[in-house]
């Protein structure tokens, strides 16, 4: 009955929203977890095809990993569902021994040969996570040979090629490598999909939480596994709403009808943060804001376009109000903290000097191109102030705001803004992804790669350097490997513009204790407790 009713405040809190534009009903109950999201979006929620943050952080808790990172110490992997595992003196066979005694929701066991099924299924499907296991060589015709179970407790992970061990075991905590129910997904394969169009909506893992609704651009909710292998969770239920509005959820994240809010706006942050009422985390997102500029089109392929575009960027002024919350600025590629950052930031907003490249490529009097953007704050507020200097050096950029991720990915698009993160603590993760493309032709298996989306022909030595630094396992060579990478791309006129660290911000209500943001999007639920 409680849940009902429960339920029924929710439905009659968001028909009084949309009404009368503010909400007015009880503070969430105890032992439940009630967080608001944009799900504008998200792409269902089968673990090695989602790859959203909204979706990484709900597969962190349907789902087991063989390892994890704690939120506060990403270069150390630590028990999951592998209780140990040993590195062979190569550094290229890793043999994991499973935990005993684990289920998953269906009540089978989970088994050394659930885990190689999983991680082989993450290949063959060769959608955009499976980039977590195919940049170390992993593909369709090897997979099963090199990631197999020798007995029910024992994985053995060999790579085709040496690489620091550090990156393996960083992919292997990432969402992408969660291991899924292989006999309960048996008889739920429709023509080859290995379950695909199953796990859209519904869940077959081991994790703390089990899938209980899911309705795409609505609501998700998942109930406590009480057999849980490291003990039932604290919350008996876990909902997320679908609330893109920062106004909305700001009003009910204060009349406690929210326990969490991760889409405020910074002008809705600033007011928690001077009232003192709500804790709010700002986590670095290992990713960046940037404008990629699709090189197939003749003018946008230009380099002194693309270098125009560095100077049509308000990086103070936005550093100092839409951004302030959202990110630092950064105009390099390797994020703060990780081996290779650098300071250098040579660009500022210069209308007068974007004029001057636009006449050297012979555009003198501009042009019309459309700017693609997700939904929510702060991609709007940047865009706007990126369309207004465009305007005044121009340039017309018709801002179409919604869903056009898929178009991105398919290379159809004029300019898209969009941010980056990365499930994988580490330089090589984002340069991989910004700076190497070993195929530019369009129908290369390469679509997780944001340099492949941008069709751009990253330069040779920018790529082979990448690959290099990765490879070296001393950590003194590789950080300074990992220096001349990062000011190798500044100078290269990218086609993707950085010009912001992604900080993903949380504002969490002070009745709620252990809900802790995860760089790599995995933040947990079962660690969470209410007052």
């Amino acid at each position: 009955m409680y849940r009902r009713q429960f339920l029924a405040g929710v439905a009659m809190g968001a028909v009084a929203v949309a009404m009368y534009g503010s909400p007015a009903f009880a503070a969430t109950p105890p032992d439940q977890l009630v967080i608001a999201i944009n799900m504008g979006s998200m792409r269902g929620l089968d673990p090695h095809e989602a790859n959203q943050i909204e979706s990484a952080e709900i597969l962190a808790n349907l789902y087991d990993r063989l390892v994890y990172f704690e939120p506060d110490a990403l270069n150390e992997a630590k028990p999951q569902l592998a209780e140990a595992w040993t590195i062979s003196e190569d550094g290229k066979t890793f043999t994991f021994t499973l935990r005993e005694g684990v289920t998953f929701h269906s009540g089978n066991p989970l088994t050394a040969e659930d885990a190689a099924w999983s991680l082989a299924r993450l290949v063959k499907l060769g959608l955009a996570p499976a980039i977590d296991l195919r940049q170390w060589g992993y593909n369709e015709s090897n997979v099963d040979t090199l990631i197999r179970a020798t007995d029910a407790r024992t994985l053995v992970v060999e790579t085709p090629e040496p690489w620091s061990p550090g990156l393996i075991l960083g992919s292997l905590a990432s969402s992408a490598c969660s291991i899924v129910d292989r006999a309960f997904l048996a008889d739920k394969e429709q023509d080859g999909d290995l379950g695909r169009a199953y796990l859209q909506a519904s869940d077959a893992g081991s994790g703390p939480f089990s899938l209980r609704t899911w309705r795409a651009n609505d609501i998700m909710m998942a109930d406590a596994f009480a057999s849980y292998w490291n003990g039932a969770p604290a919350m008996r239920r876990v909902i997320m709403r679908h609330m893109p509005e920062s106004s909305v959820q700001r009003l009910q994240l204060d009349t406690g009808d929210l326990d969490v809010a991760t889409r405020l706006s910074s002008t809705d942050l600033d007011v928690f943060e001077k009232a003192g009422t709500i804790d709010i985390q700002k986590v670095q997102g290992f990713g960046f804001y940037y404008v990629a500029l699709n090189q197939k089109d003749d003018i946008l392929s230009i380099p002194q376009v693309r270098e125009a575009f560095r100077y049509l960027i308000d990086y103070d002024g936005l550093a100092s109000t839409i951004m302030r919350y959202y990110g630092h600025k950064s105009q390099t590629v390797i994020p703060s903290g990780l081996p290779g950052f650098l300071e250098d930031m040579p660009y500022s907003l210069n209308i007068d000097k974007a004029k001057e490249l636009l006449a050297e490529a012979g555009y003198p009097d501009g042009f019309s191109k459309v700017l693609y953007i997700g939904p929510g704050t702060p991609y709007f507020e940047f865009a706007q102030s990126l369309q207004a200097n465009a305007a005044k050096a121009g340039i017309t950029l018709d801002l179409q705001m919604g869903d056009y991720l898929s178009r991105f990915r398919e290379r159809n698009f004029d300019i898209f803004m969009g941010r980056s993160g990365e499930r994988l603590p580490d330089p090589h993760a984002i340069l991989q992804s910004y700076a190497t493309n070993a195929d530019n032709s369009d129908g290369a298996p390469l679509s997780g790669l944001l340099a492949w989306r941008s069709a751009w022909d990253v330069p040779k030595e920018l790529q082979e350097l990448v690959v290099a630094a990765a490879r070296e396992t001393e950590p003194a060579q590789r950080a300074e490997l990992y220096a001349e990478v990062n000011a190798l791309y500044l100078k290269s006129s990218p086609a993707l513009i950085t010009s912001f660290e992604r900080f993903d911000v949380k504002a969490v209500s002070k009745r709620v204790s252990g809900y802790v943001g995860h760089p790599t999007w995995l933040t947990r639920w079962d660690t969470v407790s209410k007052s």
